[in-house]
């Protein structure tokens, strides 16, 4: 199936399956682009059936199916094809294939014909046909004739890209001729990526939450979502965590993704054994996901991120050391539970300064609300007096309501003689995994 485009050198509401008598005095070839295209299989608006006993129904109430498809109770996808009717989109990551035809459109015989094809970026100029030996030989193409060329291209860079095609060849009188015609190719986003970055509870863990948006107008399968870690760290795809009855997990077996839906991956990282604390310091990347996902019948498309750097603690404080006025040690507490159980935490609290401290103890309600979890027991304490260099231990209790990684944190310290009040925001971490149901 091909899908013709039209070319900068006619009128904006031209195509280029101009007939061939309106300029047939002008030029004695005439050049087309055609998209190599597939058909799509139809999506419709989904319609459930009444009866719980089809295995469509109870599939969509428990949340492991997307859509009942015409004619096809386990696929997303109808069994109808729909022939694309527009030359459609063009996205960063896919591979662009289109078929350049020639034809003489004159009453003469044309020889030494060579057609050249390239694509032009912002950045440079690649050439398409280098490798194709018969665009380097010497064509003759009879009144009528036509000629054609199969083009591929891996689009690797943002921002309206143009194909350029130069023709020459010379005319029975012996007149060299020259053509170029030139075809723009806008592109786009396939998705969108946003990363964030929490450090874990020692000082060389990390974890990676990676949110990756379909913007594209048809469903992605996400093939591969994976993170290449640098050298001194290992990493985990918290995503793929199963229990063992491999009916609970944190994230869905599929990864279809609709258009404008976001999915969530987690990367676990963390420190290898025999990498020395120079290496580790002196690393300031975490590594750079690789994302492979395929579209219709199978296109693939590819993205690689840059180097992902390396998180960099900030640490609040009022005094010109800047050591930190007040420190939170977790001296008990889990670090992974499911959803909706209660976990107590015990902290240890530890003035820095040389001066004794009034602390009151609150808790910031907007946290909590972000990270989806709630503090129950002590909502609020008058801690007294701590003197300089002494520690306080408390004990928290909290539960999670959604699954997830958790930031334990909207911990606020006042300290009444100084009336400044200390946040702490980020102390702990929790993986909240789902109930698991007998």
């Amino acid at each position: 199936m091909s899908i013709s485009i039209a070319s900068t050198t006619t009128a904006p509401t031209a195509s280029t399956n101009t007939s061939v008598d309106t300029i047939k005095n002008n030029e004695p070839l005439a050049v087309r682009v055609m998209r190599l295209s597939k058909p799509a299989l139809y999506q419709n608006i989904p319609v459930y059936g009444e009866d719980e006993s089809s295995s469509s129904v109870a599939a969509f109430l428990t949340g492991q199916s997307h859509d009942i498809a015409i004619g096809s109770d386990n696929s997303v996808f109808s069994h109808l094809l729909v022939l694309p009717y527009s030359f459609g989109n063009v996205f960063l990551g896919e591979i662009f294939s289109a078929i350049v035809a020639l034809h003489n459109q004159s009453d003469q015989i044309l020889r030494d014909v060579i057609l050249k094809t390239d694509i032009q970026t912002a950045s440079q100029r690649i050439t398409l046909n280098s490798s194709d030996q018969n665009d380097l030989n010497k064509i003759e193409l009879a009144p009528d004739q036509s000629i054609s060329r199969v083009l591929q291209h891996e689009v690797k860079e943002l921002g309206n890209h143009s194909l350029v095609c130069t023709v020459t060849c010379i005319d029975q009188n012996g007149e060299k001729c020259n053509l170029k015609k030139v075809f723009k190719l806008p592109v786009g986003k396939p998705i969108d990526l946003k990363t964030r970055f929490i450090s874990g509870a020692t000082h060389d863990e990390y974890y990676i939450v990676a949110d990756i948006q379909n913007q594209t107008p048809s469903i992605l399968n996400m093939t591969t979502v994976a993170l290449e870690p640098s050298t001194a760290y290992t990493a985990i795809n918290l995503s793929n965590l199963h229990h063992e009855n491999s009916e609970n997990s944190l994230c869905e077996s599929w990864r279809f993704i609709r258009p404008n839906e976001i999915t969530t991956y987690m990367f676990y990282l963390k420190a290898r054994q025999d990498a020395s604390f120079e290496e580790i310091h002196s690393t300031t990347t975490l590594g750079k996901l690789d994302i492979v996902w395929m579209s219709g019948f199978g296109e693939r498309g590819r993205l690689q991120t840059n180097q992902l750097p390396k998180p960099t603690p900030s640490i609040a404080t009022t005094n010109l050391g800047y050591l930190p006025d007040l420190r939170i040690f977790l001296m008990r507490g889990q670090g992974k539970c499911h959803i909706e159980e209660a976990q107590k935490f015990s902290i240890r609290i530890l003035n820095c300064t040389q001066r004794t401290m009034d602390l009151s103890l609150n808790f910031d309600s907007s946290f909590s609300k972000r990270e989806q979890f709630l503090w129950i027991g002590i909502v609020s304490k008058q801690l007294g007096k701590l003197e300089a260099h002494h520690m306080y231990d408390i004990e928290l209790e909290l539960v999670p309501l959604t699954c997830g990684l958790k930031r334990i944190g909207g911990l606020k310290l006042t300290d009444l003689l100084m009336r400044h009040t200390y946040d702490f925001d980020d102390f702990h971490h929790l993986f909240v995994l789902p109930k698991i149901v007998h």
